[in-house]
Order: structure tokens, then C-alpha cells, then sequence
């Protein structure tokens, strides 16, 4: 055993040395990461990947919008996936998303000697754009593949470009996603006989806690919400202090953000599960593009307009719609105490996984015990592609079985340019990753 991790160990660190050498900037891995949806870097990192795998024997498939498949050799229409992605955050890391590549890329070849026995496929998928940070969309190859994306998604922009223009620009068809058409048939969805993504934790509970491998319970649920207030500009000196006065987009905005934080501690404090984030405030630079009047805040004025984004995420699919609902209306109400105007629009809306399929959890959870690895059966509180394909269904209306790997990385730190993980434990998690894919595909 402890030889087999270290043969792993070296082999994804080998991997890994290629792909820092793609989107980073700067000379080495802690100056940090891009590599946007769609963009040049995202396919070259997924390349990267597609050598490596067909040199070993394996068929590779990219679908309409440019997910990549990369299989076993044959004839059954069955398959046992892995998948997760290689985007990144802007000024990211380089293991959110690629850490379950790479491992998943090493589980299969560590499987290529029984590749003929098995009575499915495997199937490696790296999914486009799962990040969010860029075109405010999440999952977008995943949802792509079973026609699960709202349209409007491809007029959002990065850096001036609309998401329409990016999948255009790497040779792929934005019109699955226009038409909602999925990139997959049925016959191929139907095929997927299970389906694996291994992850970074994106937490600190398994480093803290010395403990190796998470089998993950369920996957958090979002919803996002743009916040424009309207305030009405006027002189800093001149307007006296008071609602009577004055009409502050910002003061309103400062107290909408209290009054929602105030009550996200309520909600967990009456036991509830939930996390909310305000992440951007009057700062999306594609956003303030469209729309200059940001630009008319300034140090001597009051305020005539701004916004913010919230991120709610909850494991419970009753509260995290009415939590929702009550932010909206506190965030209404602070509006009309401080005399503005509030626009709130929905920019995402993805229901929980309150269960991933107990089967494959018990496969996961035995591979872990059959290597003598320690685990803990945990929640996800991080959205993941395997959510997306989760909540697909076949053509008898059954779900796709899916389950998860966690592995530790350093201080918890993730969409960072210190997000790390370890050969070690890339390693560790590939091997149990392995274990389980041979367990399911000889069934």
C-alpha cells in the first residue's frame, strides 16, 4: 500500500508540473491562477490531459459545447464515471477542479490492466466552466450536457467578452445552450451507470481532524441575488444628515447587509444549515461596464446608487427557498426605511443535493475501509458538477447514482493563490478513487 501511493504520488505530481505551466501568473504556483471558461488556457489544460490519456489507450469525445470525454476501450454502452473541471477562479489556485482530474485520470490507468474484464466503461469527463466567478454562471458544461442552462447565461460577459463569443472562440456551439438542447442523447445519459467527482474539501475539518479521505452525505444548494439600490445624488456638505434629506445608496446598502447578517445568525442559531456571502460590492468590472452610473459615486456626494451580490447556500431544500424570501423582504424593507429605490434580481437558483445515492456512498465507504484509510462521512458545502448530474435523470425518470471524495487541503484554503493540496494526499484519494470505480464497473 504505502508503495502504491507513492508510485501515484509521483505520477500526479508529474501531471501537476505540466498544468502549473498553464494560466499562471506569475514564476511559480503561489503567484496564482486564471484560467477562465472557455478560454485559451482551459483548453490547453484539458489537452494536457487528453495526451496523456490517449497515450495510454483511451478514446477521447468532445461534445457540442467542449466537455471533454475520455474512455476505455469498449463495446458496452455502460459506463462508471469521474469527472470534475480545470477552470479556475480569477488569481486562483491549481487544485480546485484539477485535483479530481488528475487523481481521476491516475484511478482509471491504475485500473488498465483489467480494462477488458470489466463489464462497463470508464470514463474520464472534464466539464467547462464550472466556476462561477466568470460570466456569473455555474456548471455551465455540466448543465450544457443535459440542457439544463437558463439562455440569457450567454450575453453575461468577463473581461468584455460575452459567454456566447468564448465558446464561439475555442471552435464549440453556444446554440445547445440557446436551444437547450443537451450535448448528450439519452442513449448516452442512460448509459451512465454511476458517476464519481473527487474534490479539495475547500474547508479545514478534515486537516484539522488528521483525517484523509471525506465520503460525502450532500451538497449544498444556492441561491444568488444581485441588489441594486437607487439613491439620489446630492452635495456631502451642503444636504443635511437624515432620511428626510437624503437618499443614500450606500447607507442603505451598509444596513441592508447588517440586517441580513443579523438574521443568518438567527437561522443558525436555531439549528438550521446555512452559509450566506455578500461578494461583490459595486465592484464587477463587466457589470459596471453596462451600467457607468456607479461611476457617479464619489467622495463629496451622497450616493445615488450601488449594489451587492448575496450567495445563500443551504443542505435543506424546504428553507433555503423561504430564507431566500425573508432576505428579499428585509432587504425591502431597509430600502423604504432609508428612502430608495431596490431592484433584486436572481442570477442563479440550484435546489440541494440532500442526499447523494446511498449505494455508492457504501461502495466509497468500503474502498476506504478495504485500504485501512480513515474517513469521515461529511457534508459538501461547496456547489460541485456532481450536483448538476445528481439532479439528471434518465429516461424511466431515475437519477444518476453519484457520490464524492473529499481530500484535505492546507489551512482550508480555497480560490486562493495558497490553495494547496499534497501529492500525499492527491495520491491517497486517487487510490480509494480507483478502488471504487473497480468496484462498480465489474458489477
Amino acid at each position: 500500500m504505502p508503495r502504491l501511493i507513492e508510485s501515484t504520488k509521483q505520477r500526479v505530481e508529474d501531471i501537476f508540473s505540466q498544468l502549473e505551466k498553464i494560466g499562471n501568473l506569475g514564476p511559480s504556483r503561489e503567484a496564482g491562477f486564471t484560467r477562465a471558461a472557455w478560454s485559451n488556457e482551459e483548453t490547453r489544460a484539458m489537452e494536457v490531459i487528453q495526451r496523456i490519456a490517449e497515450k495510454a489507450g483511451m478514446k477521447s469525445y468532445w461534445d457540442g459545447v467542449g466537455n471533454l470525454f475520455l474512455s476505455t476501450p469498449g463495446e458496452t454502452s455502460e459506463t462508471v464515471q469521474v469527472g470534475s473541471h480545470l477552470d479556475t477562479v480569477p488569481h486562483g489556485g491549481n487544485y480546485d477542479g484539477a485535483v479530481g482530474i488528475v487523481a481521476g485520470l491516475d484511478a482509471i490507468l491504475q485500473l488498465r490492466p483489467m480494462w477488458e474484464k470489466l463489464k462497463r466503461r470508464l470514463e474520464l469527463v472534464i466539464w467547462r466552466g464550472e466556476e462561477s466567478a466568470c460570466y456569473g454562471a455555474v456548471c455551465k458544461g455540466s448543465q450544457a450536457a443535459f440542457g439544463l442552462n437558463d439562455p440569457s447565461i450567454l450575453d453575461r460577459t468577463y473581461l468584455g467578452q460575452s459567454l456566447e463569443e468564448a465558446i464561439r472562440s475555442q471552435g464549440f456551439d453556444p446554440s445547445y445552450i440557446r436551444d437547450r438542447k443537451p450535448t448528450l442523447d439519452q442513449v448516452r445519459i442512460d448509459g451512465i451507470a454511476s458517476h464519481l467527482e473527487l474534490h479539495i474539501e475547500q474547508a479545514k475539518r478534515l486537516e484539522t481532524d488528521s483525517v484523509p479521505i471525506g465520503v460525502v452525505s450532500s451538497i449544498r444548494g444556492t441561491i444568488r441575488l444581485r441588489v441594486q439600490v437607487f439613491g439620489e445624488a446630492n452635495h456631502s456638505g451642503g444636504t443635511p444628515m437624515g432620511i428626510r434629506y437624503r437618499k443614500d445608496a450606500n447607507l442603505a446598502m451598509a444596513y441592508m447587509q447588517v440586517a441580513l447578517h443579523e438574521e443568518c445568525s438567527y437561522a443558525l442559531e436555531k439549528g438550521f444549515d446555512i452559509v450566506q456571502t455578500v461578494g461583490v460590492i459595486n465592484a464587477d468590472e463587466d457589470y459596471n461596464k453596462k451600467n457607468p452610473i456607479v461611476w457617479e459615486n464619489a467622495l463629496t456626494k451622497v450616493s445615488p446608487f450601488g449594489y451587492f451580490t448575496l450567495d445563500v447556500r443551504s443542505n435543506d431544500p424546504q428553507f433555503l427557498p423561504t430564507y431566500v424570501q425573508t432576505a428579499e423582504e428585509i432587504i425591502r424593507k431597509k430600502a423604504e426605511r432609508y428612502n430608495v429605490e431596490v431592484r433584486i434580481d436572481r442570477l442563479l437558483s440550484l435546489e440541494p443535493v440532500e442526499r447523494l445515492d446511498p449505494s455508492v456512498r457504501g461502495v466509497l465507504e468500503n474502498a476506504c475501509r478495504d485500504l485501512k484509510i480513515p474517513y469521515l462521512v461529511m457534508p459538501s458545502g461547496a456547489l460541485h458538477d456532481a450536483a448538476v448530474v445528481a439532479g439528471a435523470r434518465k429516461s424511466t425518470g431515475a437519477p444518476i447514482p453519484v457520490g464524492m471524495l473529499f481530500i484535505p487541503c492546507k489551512d482550508g484554503i480555497s480560490h486562493n493563490p495558497a490553495e494547496f493540496a499534497s501529492g500525499q494526499d492527491i495520491a491517497r484519494g486517487a487510490v480509494v478513487l480507483s478502488n471504487a470505480l473497480y468496484r462498480l464497473a465489474r458489477q
